[in-house]
């Protein structure tokens, strides 16, 4: 499971962001990063099916970068990012989402980007009565602590009102909701999925909402 050894590879990796480097630590990178996080995900995994998600498939994205379009040519990501999605949320439905890096503890739920026929869902939908309950919810977390993101767009895409009430959910292409305030110990030892899997109910109405509204998309 996940240790302080995780975060201080990570915070290393940050420091020696090259490929001699990190062949030079690799065996590290199995053990204090790769094995840990294989287990955390399969824990956290039964847990979500436990409580209810049915089944969830688990996906640990890759720690070598995407450098085809980026200028920023550091060839490894410094954070471990797991996304949990349940099996009735359907292949392009809201995932349940975990990030680890130095100094943070990341939880999340939602799309990280809508399908064209997701997208024109998206917008019909929030500029309707369902759409008050999504931001209902939102204002719900976010008093809390949680984030969003900025818009993608600066303007609302038409047909929709400029200062329809729900511009901000009309101008996004994605929507994940975020808790990033967390100390990264909590995702630590063997009890760290199931701190991780209470903290994530608080996201059960996003998922709910978006996993009923896209599926059938």
């Amino acid at each position: 499971m996940f240790s302080q050894d995780t975060i201080d590879f990570l915070a290393a990796l940050r420091a020696n962001n090259s490929r001699d480097w990190f062949e030079d630590n690799r065996k590290t990178y199995h053990a204090a990063v790769r094995e840990p996080a294989r287990e955390f995900a399969e824990a956290l995994s039964e847990l979500l099916e436990a409580w209810g998600q049915g089944p969830v498939t688990p996906k640990i994205f890759r720690i070598n970068r995407d450098l085809r379009f980026s200028k920023d040519k550091t060839p490894y990501n410094t954070y471990v990012h797991m996304a949990f999605r349940p099996s009735v949320s359907g292949p392009d439905g809201p995932a349940l989402m975990v990030g680890l890096e130095p100094g943070r503890l990341t939880l999340g739920a939602g799309i990280m980007r809508f399908g064209p026929r997701q997208l024109e869902t998206w917008r019909e939908t929030v500029a309707g009565p369902a759409g008050a309950m999504l931001q209902r919810d939102l204002d719900h977390l976010l008093e809390r602590g949680a984030s969003l993101s900025e818009p993608d767009l600066v303007r609302v895409p038409r047909p929709f009102a400029g200062d329809h009430p729900r511009s901000d959910l009309l101008r996004r292409k994605g929507m994940v909701v975020w808790r990033h305030t967390l100390a990264t110990n909590m995702a630590y030892g063997p009890e760290g999925p199931a701190r991780c899997q209470e903290r994530l109910k608080a996201f059960s109405p996003i998922m709910i909402w978006l996993s009923e509204t896209m599926h059938a998309v």
